[in-house]
């Protein structure tokens, strides 16, 4: 028997199940694919996009613009964009709710197609059990019938427990790539935050120096007119005297 028929063969008592377990695996294996390659596009331009923002004058417009404009087309680029627009708003917790804004909106691009790994990590094993009896089902039918021996009825059993092998292999599969993406699902977020939180204590720092300058000239006008009310007491106390 050559190797299609005996997958013919395995579809049929499964009643189908094994090419569908297969085609399950297939679509694990493509967002995998997907996914990975996403990741390892996206994720170092969030590294170089702190790198820039650590590096660069924050009292400057253009230099942020022009670090925005470099970075538009990756996954960080609406949230840079939303940051540079927010330092004209009133206050620090203005900024921060306007780039969860954008945030929320680049995260369904963070974790597209991963469902579908979700429902193979539950769907695989459910559906090789469901192969499995399916096909015990029909080995214990050839048993009953006459003429039916134990060779027979142990091969179809040997064959049923394969689709179950198989929903596990897509379980294995789909867990595999899940934690994977989820990790780096996590690792763009912190580096989604790290842009908010990059700007808003930037704001903070500069509205600090704003008040230390406002404070220092007031201090300076003080010191004057005190030494000038000692000079005037010791005047009018050598004139008593």
């Amino acid at each position: 028997m050559s190797n299609l028929e005996q997958l013919l063969d395995l579809s049929r008592q499964s009643m189908g199940i094994i090419p569908v377990l297969a085609l399950l695996l297939l679509v694990v294996l493509a967002v995998a694919v997907e996914r990975c390659l996403f990741f390892a596009k996206c994720l170092p331009s969030g590294k170089m996009i702190d790198l820039a923002l650590t590096q660069a004058d924050h009292r400057s417009e253009a230099q942020l613009q022009d670090i925005a404009q470099t970075y538009r087309a990756t996954v960080f680029g609406p949230t840079l964009q939303a940051a540079v627009q927010s330092r004209g708003l009133a206050s620090g917790e203005a900024m921060d709710h306007y780039i969860d804004e954008s945030i929320v909106r680049t995260m369904p691009e963070l974790d597209k197609y991963l469902w579908m790994l979700g429902a193979a990590i539950t769907l695989g094993p459910l559906i090789g059990l469901l192969g499995t009896i399916i096909g015990i089902t029909e080995s214990f039918n050839v048993l009953g019938t006459a003429g039916g021996g134990t060779g027979e009825v142990t091969n179809g059993i040997g064959h049923s427990l394969l689709a179950t092998g198989c929903g596990l292999l897509v379980a294995i599969a789909g867990v595999a790539a899940n934690s994977y993406c989820a990790k780096r699902v996590r690792l763009a977020l912190l580096e989604l935050d790290l842009i908010k939180l990059i700007f808003i204590k930037q704001r903070y720092l500069h509205e600090q120096a704003g008040e230390h300058r406002h404070v220092a000239p007031a201090q300076s006008e003080t010191a004057p007119r005190t030494g000038v009310k000692r000079v005037t007491d010791m005047a009018y106390a050598g004139a008593a005297s």
